[in-house]
């Protein structure tokens, strides 16, 4: 029998799933920037940019915690959802990653990952754009 953190993550998981599927988020993509393997011609490695395909739910942040320093007028919440679109799982965003979501390029300044005895339910990621 699922435990209680595995209905929280099924929960999130539909409740951030694009709106096609039935939830209240939109499709995202994550990119990250992973060095590719060693290239002796080039005499170094490349770099290269692996895409993730997910969903999310754009928030905003409170008046009272706009600081101007680490969350910056115009920084939006993310909340993302632990699964990639073809149900495996999402790797958790860092820091410099770039999220592609309704039609923007953002770029994840801080990720608070809901995570409940070990299993990721969610992100709540704090993104530039």
């Amino acid at each position: 029998m699922a435990d209680i953190y595995d209905r929280s993550r099924a929960l999130a998981v539909r409740m951030l799933a694009p709106r096609a599927k039935g939830g209240k988020g939109a499709e995202m993509t994550l990119q990250r920037r992973q060095q590719g393997p060693y290239d002796p011609e080039a005499g170094g490695s490349t770099s290269l940019t692996v895409e993730h395909l997910g969903s999310a739910f754009r928030d905003t942040f409170a008046l009272r915690d706009i600081d101007g320093t680490v969350i910056k007028q115009g920084d939006v919440k993310l909340l993302v959802s632990p699964e990639k679109l073809d149900g495996s799982d999402l790797p958790e965003p860092t820091t410099q990653d770039r999220i592609l979501f309704d039609s923007k390029t953002y770029t994840v300044i801080g990720v608070k990952p809901w995570d409940y005895a070990g299993l990721a339910v969610g992100f709540e990621v704090q993104a530039r754009a």
